[in-house]
């Protein structure tokens, strides 16, 4: 029984040490999980407050994002407006070339609504800083290379091989037209200055001034005088000069076209049409001459010598009513055209007796219209342009010198 009881108690020893390391287990093992349970809450507010901080922070990131978008989106709204602008731009400007400039700037683009119009119409260079512009500035001097062909009749205004700043250009001007001698008036209203480009395959750009206010004809009568301004190989030349005046009549436009129109007296009207030549040179198209009634005598005066087949068929009482004959001068050759319509029966039997006489003893060939036209389209070509530009008439706009 002892035996039994002592495996009783050291049973029981045994036992209460096992739950007494049990306890001690189940102790540790709540003090682990409290310690675990403390750290984690501990981590949970700390992650807590990190999150609620992060959330503010990730607020204002948001904030500052939304802002950001909002502001990438206007300069994305911007930057298809400065498209736009450049595109608008090219519309109207198609001839100024598109620069990096005008893509990436759309200040560029708005600015260009208020600057001029383009070169073509506003007859500006777009070469800054050109010899244009230092001549115009009183900078360098032009020398005169016209050979003017009416220097064979009268003293030409500008002398051969002389050479001119822009300030001497306009005294010796004002001093050739507005004599003192003659004339109380000794100085131009106004200077005026455009640039075009000629007509043939070249085209190259020249510079116009015009002396307004010279009283050519009569006093106060708006006429003026227009100086041709070439550039060569960096060398600036006077390569041509033309007047207008009440009976005198010259137009340049902007695709350097010039159109000519006069009168020799009552009965006499001419016209025509020149180009502006690469060279600087004015060179004509065609020139013709309309002769009304008792003008028409001119045609056996100049080609004969002589106004007797007039005077033998008209004599000196008889009014040829209303025949017309027309001259057309086309390069080196002559074309005549006559048009009796207009007359009565009676004069057209007069009329028609002269006009064959012309043909008969002077070798007149009289022409159609085809025939004017052809030859006129044949010089086009022998100039190099486009027989288009004879109906065309592009206004040049002129700019006032300072």
């Amino acid at each position: 029984m002892k035996h039994d009881s002592r495996c009783e108690g050291s049973k029981d020893r045994k036992c209460n040490r096992r739950k007494k390391g049990t306890l001690m287990l189940a102790l540790t093992a709540i003090w682990i999980v409290l310690v675990l349970s403390g750290c984690a809450g501990g981590k949970d507010n700390g992650d807590s407050r990190s999150a609620a901080e992060d959330g503010t922070e990730g607020e204002s990131a948001g904030d500052a994002a939304g802002g950001g978008q909002s502001i990438n989106d206007e300069r994305s709204n911007e930057h298809s407006l400065d498209d736009i602008d450049v595109d608008a731009q090219d519309l109207t400007e198609a001839d100024k070339p598109e620069t990096a400039t005008d893509v990436a700037d759309g200040n560029t683009a708005v600015a260009a609504d208020t600057q001029p119009e383009s070169t073509e119409k506003q007859g500006t260079s777009a070469n800054t800083g050109s010899l244009y512009e230092q001549y115009l500035k009183n900078e360098i001097a032009a020398t005169v290379t016209m050979n003017d062909p009416t220097a064979e009749y009268r003293v030409p205004p500008l002398e051969e091989g002389s050479s001119y700043t822009f300030e001497q250009l306009g005294q010796k001007i004002a001093a050739y037209f507005l004599d003192p001698e003659y004339r109380d008036k000794t100085s131009y209203d106004q200077v005026q200055y455009a640039y075009v480009n000629s007509p043939d395959s070249t085209g190259a750009e020249k510079l116009l001034v015009k002396f307004i206010g010279l009283d050519i004809y009569s006093p106060d009568d708006d006429s003026y005088a227009v100086i041709v301004v070439s550039e060569e190989n960096g060398q600036l030349s006077i390569t041509a000069e033309y007047e207008c005046w009440a009976r005198s009549a010259t137009t340049i436009y902007n695709n350097g076209m010039l159109f000519d129109y006069g009168s020799g007296g009552a009965g006499d009207h001419y016209g025509g049409t020149s180009i502006l030549s690469s060279d600087g040179k004015i060179t004509s198209v065609y020139g013709s001459e309309e002769l009304y009634g008792e003008w028409a005598r001119s045609v056996s005066e100049v080609y004969g010598e002589s106004d007797a087949i007039y005077q033998e068929v008209f004599g000196t009482d008889t009014y040829p009513g209303e025949m017309i004959v027309v001259i057309y001068t086309v390069g080196d050759e002559r074309y005549y055209q006559y048009d009796l319509s207009g007359c009565t029966e009676e004069q057209k039997v007069l009329c028609e007796l002269y006009i064959n006489r012309c043909h008969d003893e002077l070798g007149i060939e009289w022409v159609s219209q085809e025939d004017v036209q052809a030859a006129i389209e044949a010089r086009c070509s022998e100039l190099g342009i486009r027989s288009e530009l004879l109906s065309q008439q592009p206004e040049l706009a002129w700019n006032i010198a300072d």
